[in-house]
């Protein structure tokens, strides 16, 4: 299992050897990027022209490397990369698996355009820059401390004067800054693992994110050893009243309501409506410092949303893993959304795909494999007799089966939760959809799954 974990560093030196570090820096993104962007557009175009396979070999000399034809001509490009970073052999893996991701996105049949390596982009580090350095082959780098002893190292793990260091390259010095204690603690008991040697970095990457340098260091993390079972499956519905509930697929009872509509919507409404007073004041500034101020706000609130929603989306998936682990549920059901129209309001002010990011890599930790299904009329159907019919759904918080025989009537008198009924139609669905949108022969499927015999289904 692979985590990536953003730690900002500070150049250790004086004024000048940190403007090196910052030169150093942006130059070797501003040229790897030009490198990428040339290798994608020549990908593109060798794949439009279905070119040989002796001419796609030829077209690594686009990020640096030599490549030799049959007959025995040479190129080079004249990209000068950062110096002593190896960085042609990750940057060329990286522009084929983008280009191979935006190919299996439609962009050979014109669905999405090819897509530009920015500024923003970061640099691609190579392992034995950013690995511990007693165990590095390359015994001048790496991350490493200066304390006398490990338990010396653990006294001060949880403290403000926490000291760790990575030796890179081109002879530069960072010190990592980890930041508050209550909210790095996560953080610092990963470095402790990664020097106790229970958890090990892979290639990571820097960026430069206004002033600071952000290095994303990516661990590979042993998966928990967790007895799971088979034939346990857990169902997770987005709703309104709860934003997600949980429930299993061979029990009635077990649920849990995870997250809050008012606590989430408000918090993210108020910021949204921040922005667009500032952005409709924004429109009779025509110019000079008050217009940059202005915008510098504007760009607050924008980052301030997102780590809302980024975090509000981390306790929420930490829950549905939590409860699936609980109930050693092997499979995780979500709902596939893409492409369905929803008037949910918590929908369309929710992250859906990256609460699914976080689910999946949060649940290969404990080996549970987290599965789309069809979304169709599953807040319709009864998941205790599997009735369907119109008008079930009396409320947005309460369904009641129509089936005067149904079992729920003998436990729920008047009805019982409309989103955890969702939830278990999910859990128990076998209508899998890795990829696609959902579409009108989606439905189709889901009525004859159902067994729903729509008005128009008799009328033909």
């Amino acid at each position: 299992m692979i985590l990536t974990r953003k730690i900002q560093l500070i150049p250790v030196g004086d004024k000048e050897e940190v403007n090196r570090v910052y030169s150093y820096l942006r130059d070797g993104i501003f040229n790897q990027n030009k490198a990428m962007n040339q290798y994608l557009s020549a990908l593109y175009t060798a794949t439009m022209q279905e070119a040989s396979k002796e001419d796609r070999q030829e077209l690594n000399c686009l990020y640096g490397r030599i490549a030799t034809s049959k007959k025995g001509s040479a190129y080079q490009t004249d990209i000068e990369f950062p110096k002593g970073l190896p960085t042609t052999s990750s940057l060329g893996m990286k522009v084929r698996q983008d280009f191979s991701k935006q190919c299996k996105d439609g962009l050979l049949y014109g669905k999405v355009s090819l897509a530009t390596y920015k500024k923003d982009n970061p640099l691609l580090v190579h392992v034995d820059y950013v690995r511990l350095r007693r165990t590095n082959p390359h015994l001048d780098n790496g991350m490493y401390y200066n304390y006398e002893s490990h338990q010396e190292f653990l006294d001060h793990l949880y403290s403000n004067d926490l000291e760790v260091f990575i030796k890179f390259a081109n002879k530069i010095t960072f010190k990592l800054i980890l930041g508050n204690l209550r909210r790095s603690a996560v953080l610092r008991s990963e470095i402790k693992e990664i020097f106790e040697e229970h958890y090990k970095i892979c290639g990571s990457s820097i960026q430069i994110d206004g002033k600071k340098i952000i290095l994303n260091m990516s661990m590979e993390i042993p998966k928990e050893d967790v007895e799971l079972d088979e034939d346990t499956v857990v169902g997770v519905d987005l709703g309104i009243a709860v934003p997600a509930m949980c429930a299993l697929n061979n029990n009635m009872y077990v649920r849990a309501a995870i997250g809050n509509k008012d606590d989430f919507l408000r918090t993210r409404t108020k910021i949204q409506a921040q922005r667009r007073r500032l952005q409709h004041s924004l429109k009779y500034t025509s110019g000079g410092h008050g217009r940059n101020k202005k915008l510098k706000a504007l760009e607050k609130l924008k980052k301030s949303e997102a780590h809302f929603v980024e975090t509000y989306n981390h306790m929420v998936s930490r829950r549905i893993v939590d409860f699936a682990v609980k109930n050693r549920a092997k499979y995780i059901n979500v709902e596939n959304l893409t492409g369905y129209n929803t008037s949910k309001f918590i929908l369309r002010n929710w992250s859906f795909y990256q609460l699914q990011q976080y689910i999946t890599y949060k649940a290969a930790r404990y080996g549970i494999e987290v599965r789309k299904i069809n979304p169709c009329y599953t807040s319709q159907v009864c998941s205790v007799c599997g009735h369907w019919e119109e008008g079930q759904r009396k409320s947005q918080s309460v369904f009641e089966c129509s089936n005067p025989n149904c079992k729920s009537h003998t436990k729920y008198e008047y009805g019982f939760n409309a989103d955890f009924n969702a939830a278990r139609n999910i859990a128990m669905s076998t209508l899998f959809m890795e990829k696609g949108e959902v579409t009108e022969k989606s439905k189709q499927e889901a009525r004859e799954y159902y067994g729903i015999v729509t008005s128009s289904d008799k009328k033909d």
